[in-house]
């Protein structure tokens, strides 16, 4: 069992002024028996009224808001305490969607290829497979920021070997499905700093599994869910629609660490 506590904060300057912005936020922690959330704080900025908490079809927790008036930059932020343990993980039934390809990981045929010469067989477990298809992955992908973008295909990113956490997680995603596990998207954040991470989880034997391809390890306490679905495009942390001419950037922090070793 861990304490952990964790900020998150993300910041969109426009270039020009922007009105008439609807948004909607995944960036609230699950509520799970093995991840207990103890308290957040969402602060966003401009100031918004009305905006409201919800649930979307995948089980996310979100906050939709507007802010009617002009304004030149979007910032959010979470801070919170979340408890993980994973020895109190319960059996849960999959959705039939994780079993099947979806827009960002329809598979390229090079990686049936790739499974192919793997060693993989009908006795190995869907967690052992699992963990060597994101082993073999890790040393034949290059993480290379900038490479691709959030609408690069699972099929795209194995092409051409490289690319960020996201592609790893398609890729992955994309394998397991070939193999016929269930496997889902996860948006979240890991013990340390830097930026937010996406990594995959199967399901195996009624309860949930992550890898993270991406760094070669396995998901443990020290990661944060806040936010699942088929591939990114089910599940991103933050998504709007805004009146106005113009170009954004994106600037993301966040920050996880054991409460106890602070």
């Amino acid at each position: 069992m861990r304490d952990l506590t964790f900020k998150f904060e993300n910041k969109v300057e426009f270039t020009a002024m922007v009105k008439e912005h609807d948004y909607m936020l995944r960036c609230i922690p699950h509520h799970l028996p093995h991840q207990q959330v103890l308290n957040f704080s969402l602060n966003i900025f401009p100031a918004t009224g009305g905006g409201s908490f919800g649930m979307d079809s995948f089980g996310n927790r979100t906050y939709n808001g507007r802010i009617a008036g002009p304004h030149k930059y979007f910032q959010y932020g979470i801070v919170g305490r979340i408890r993980r343990d994973d020895r109190e993980k319960t059996p849960v039934d999959y959705m039939p969607c994780y079993k099947y390809f979806s827009g960002l990981t329809k598979p390229a045929e090079g990686m049936k290829v790739f499974l192919n010469n793997l060693p993989l067989n009908d006795e190995l477990g869907n967690h052992e497979k699992a963990r060597i298809v994101s082993e073999a992955l890790y040393d034949y992908f290059e993480y290379v920021p900038g490479a691709t973008h959030v609408g690069t295909s699972a099929e795209e990113a194995f092409s051409q070997g490289k690319g960020v956490c996201q592609d790893y997680a398609h890729v992955f995603l994309s394998m397991a499905r070939l193999l016929g596990i269930p496997a889902r998207y996860v948006s979240g954040l890991p013990e340390g700093d830097g930026a937010s991470h996406a990594w995959a989880e199967i399901w195996h034997d009624g309860l949930w599994y992550g890898f993270d391809p991406t760094r070669n390890k396995l998901v443990d306490e020290g990661y944060i869910t806040l936010c699942y679905g088929r591939d990114y495009n089910d599940c991103p942390i933050e998504r709007g629609l805004f009146f106005g001419n113009t170009n954004q950037t994106q600037t993301t922090w966040m920050e996880v660490q054991d409460r106890f070793n602070q």
